[in-house]
């Protein structure tokens, strides 16, 4: 029974491996992170494409806000076209105060390929007048529906989902085999006539 195990072991450690290897062999070129800012007398506004998820295929863009003006009330609105499903990651209405950065997030998914524009408002609500101040990005999906270009995080996200769904998959064929051995013992034993 214990070289059993250890031969499974084995076995799984040299499927992960040659995987990993496989898989590293076909990773992609790079683009580095796209960030895009823009500075007006009331909001200074980064925003960025931090990466995508190799769950989901979602894309997350966080912008980085410092305003210039205190602002107790202030609207963030993203805006896409219907083709993108947009998440955001926090409310509507948020305060904001001068010289303090924060930072936003929302999450966004293509319905199919195409090139769409992403695009942050941000309002500050006034009593007597509202500021605007807003940033875009472009960004590109292909047919798997993949932002380009692709991310090193998506592709070692990739990597990890696959050494995962290998190793559960391992370890409850394992599993079964163990557990089918000692029922089947168990089996035979209450089937077995006292004598």
């Amino acid at each position: 029974m214990y070289n059993k195990n250890i031969k499974m072991k084995k076995i799984l450690l040299t499927t992960v491996i040659l995987l990993s290897l496989l898989i590293t062999n076909t990773i992609p070129l790079y683009a580095q992170e796209s960030s895009l800012t823009t500075d007006t007398q009331y909001f200074e506004i980064s925003m960025e494409r931090v990466s995508q998820s190799a769950w989901n295929k979602a894309v997350t863009y966080t912008i980085y806000v410092t305003p210039k003006i205190d602002s107790p009330r202030t609207q963030i609105i993203w805006d896409a076209p219907t083709s993108i499903e947009i998440n955001p990651k926090h409310k509507e209405f948020i305060d904001l105060y001068n010289g303090k950065t924060y930072s936003f997030s929302t999450t966004i998914k293509a319905k199919q390929e195409g090139s769409y524009e992403l695009s942050v408002n941000l309002i500050a609500w006034q009593h007597d007048t509202n500021y605007i101040n807003s940033v875009s990005d472009i960004i590109t999906f292909d047919s798997n529906l993949l932002a380009q270009p692709i991310e090193p995080s998506y592709t070692y996200g990739n990597i990890a989902k696959i050494l995962i769904i290998v190793s559960l998959s391992g370890l409850s064929i394992w599993g079964m085999v163990v557990l089918s051995k000692k029922g089947l013992k168990s089996f035979k034993k209450w089937i077995t006539p006292p004598t």
